[in-house]
């Protein structure tokens, strides 16, 4: 890594801030002056002094009155609970998206929070009454304490406050594919005889998290055409029972969500915090001994966030494999690749031995590759095969999806090899080598790793290269960056990070999420 390039390194975090303000400068049509400001700062922190001291940005107690703001269409004749909890969880997804990246949420709305009475308007006592439905659950209490001191002193409440938070819960219901990439779940609900539901997408494949969220009018012809389209061969429908809808959703919560589109993006931001409003509805299992309500693969799989597949978009890709309703299984794949993945360049070689089943897509083998290098998915990637080049898809580039192309189809011989690319900046280069291919097991799980080599590199690391040049830094103390590296990796030491150690069982774990079992014993 060249010596001029490791203080941007270091400093790419507030970098990054600095980027996202300037960007919100420009969405939101600020003066041309301000973002000459923000682009000539050190710091985020910085800018913000210096926009606020010319006039361009507001002060803390303006700042409070413009959050005020927000909740004024509440107070409109004819707004309803729903309506009302739809404002709150917008606002806190705006918050979030002007937000430093290193900003908690709960701080700002807890400090807010502590503004409110002084305000002491109609918005604010809107604004605490939804907070203690719709924010986050430990400044809730805080928004409680905050409504009932201003109705006290005479503030008139708003007729949507009775009941708000507590709909009538209805069926939940879903279907998943038969990989276990992805899961879409239901839940319905209802204030007074309005009826809606929220859409929920769980991707197994892209870490077990809510890749999108809506919310829609609800009528029974949602319902069936779930059990229409679960009777597909490749998907299956499942009527769930809402001790494990809590499961399954609390599970996927408790991930980092993986939107991977921009109207993805917005729906989880705009939504995720009614649908966890919903999910705490939901009743719990009683105890641990209880006898669980009958579970199909679909739901049981969906429930331990196991599975694989091909990375799916919109609501038609789903969650997890079963006996679907409708329509018959197609037998699983009996045979399995085992591959050889080594990192070029790397001197000891740094490489890893994975079992994968045959009819695996690039896409899903390019996941298994992550999580057994301990990459976290930030970059693109492309795998060169002699049919072509496949990976995001990109006519410019010529390449084609990788969700689209089997494993077998480019490689399907012992001997046949292939290359992998990841991060086209630091080009991380990887050959793949199928060494046999071999009937599945009965009773394994794939894909799994079997072995490897010392650790893989940490991301944006600079290269081959700029991951040696690392490594000598790290192991001399007198080297005048070396405590810039122990920050960079989060680390006290040097002795924490070992260069040449593997831990089989850490990547075991991190294809355990994305495995299932071929052959039953």
């Amino acid at each position: 890594m060249p010596d001029d390039a490791q203080p941007a390194l270091w400093d790419s975090r507030e970098l990054r801030r600095l980027a996202r303000l300037r960007q919100l400068a420009v969405d939101t049509g600020a003066p041309e002056e301000a973002i000459r400001l923000i682009e000539a700062a050190a710091t985020a922190d910085e800018a913000v002094e210096e926009l606020i001291a010319v006039g361009l940005m507001a002060s803390e107690p303006d700042t409070y009155k413009g959050m005020l703001s927000w909740f004024t269409p509440v107070l409109e004749p004819g707004c309803d609970q729903l309506d009302a909890e739809l404002c709150g969880a917008t606002f806190i997804g705006e918050l979030r998206r002007a937000s430093p990246p290193d900003a908690n949420v709960s701080d700002v709305l807890s400090n807010a929070l502590d503004h409110v009475i002084e305000y002491d308007t109609p918005e604010a006592l809107a604004m605490a009454r939804i907070m203690a439905v719709m924010g986050p659950p430990d400044i809730r209490a805080k928004a409680a304490d905050r409504a009932s001191r201003m109705v006290l002193s005479g503030r008139t409440d708003m007729a949507w406050a009775a009941g708000l938070g507590l709909p009538r819960l209805g069926p939940c219901f879903g279907y998943g594919d038969t990989y276990g990439a992805q899961l879409s779940t239901v839940l319905v609900f209802s204030y007074a005889r309005k009826r809606h539901a929220l859409v929920v997408l769980t991707d197994y494949v892209l870490g077990g998290g809510i890749k999108d969220c809506y919310l829609v009018d609800y009528t029974p012809a949602i319902r069936d055409y779930y059990r229409t389209t679960g009777a597909d061969p490749d998907l299956s429908y499942s009527d769930l029972d809402p001790v494990l809808t809590r499961e399954i959703l609390d599970e996927a919560l408790s991930r980092e969500p993986c939107p991977d589109n921009p109207e993805q993006i917005e729906h989880v931001e705009n939504y995720i915090d009614l649908l966890r409003a919903r999910v705490e509805l939901l009743p719990r299992r009683a105890a641990p001994a209880q006898t669980a309500a009958p579970r199909t693969a679909a739901t049981g799989a969906a429930a331990t966030g196991r599975g694989t597949g091909t990375r799916g978009t919109g609501t038609r890709g789903t969650g997890t494999g079963g006996t679907g309703t409708g329509g018959k299984r197609r037998p699983a794949p009996k045979n399995v690749h085992r591959l050889k993945v080594t990192l070029r360049g790397t001197k000891p070689p740094i490489w890893r031995r994975f079992e994968v089943p045959s009819d695996f897509s690039l896409a899903r083998l390019h996941t298994v590759i992550q999580r057994g290098f301990g990459w976290q998915n930030s970059h693109l990637y492309v795998f060169e095969t002699p049919a072509g080049r496949y990976g995001q898809s990109d006519p410019d580039l010529e390449i084609r999806g990788a969700a689209n192309k089997k494993l077998s189809a480019v490689a399907d011989w012992p001997g046949d090899k292939i290359r992998y690319e990841y991060d086209f900046g630091d080009s991380w280069e990887h050959d793949i080598l199928v060494e046999a291919v071999e009937p599945a097991q009965p009773g394994v799980a794939y894909p799994r790793c079997t072995g490897g080599k010392r650790a893989g590199p940490p991301e944006d690391s600079g290269g081959v290269w700029g991951y040696s040049d690392l490594l000598n830094t790290l192991a001399n103390p007198r080297d005048k960056d070396h405590a810039q590296v122990l920050q960079w990796l989060g680390i006290d030491s040097a002795a924490e990070f070992d260069p040449d150690s593997f831990d089989l069982d850490a990547a075991q774990r991190a294809l355990a999420r994305i495995s299932r079992v071929l052959i039953r014993s």
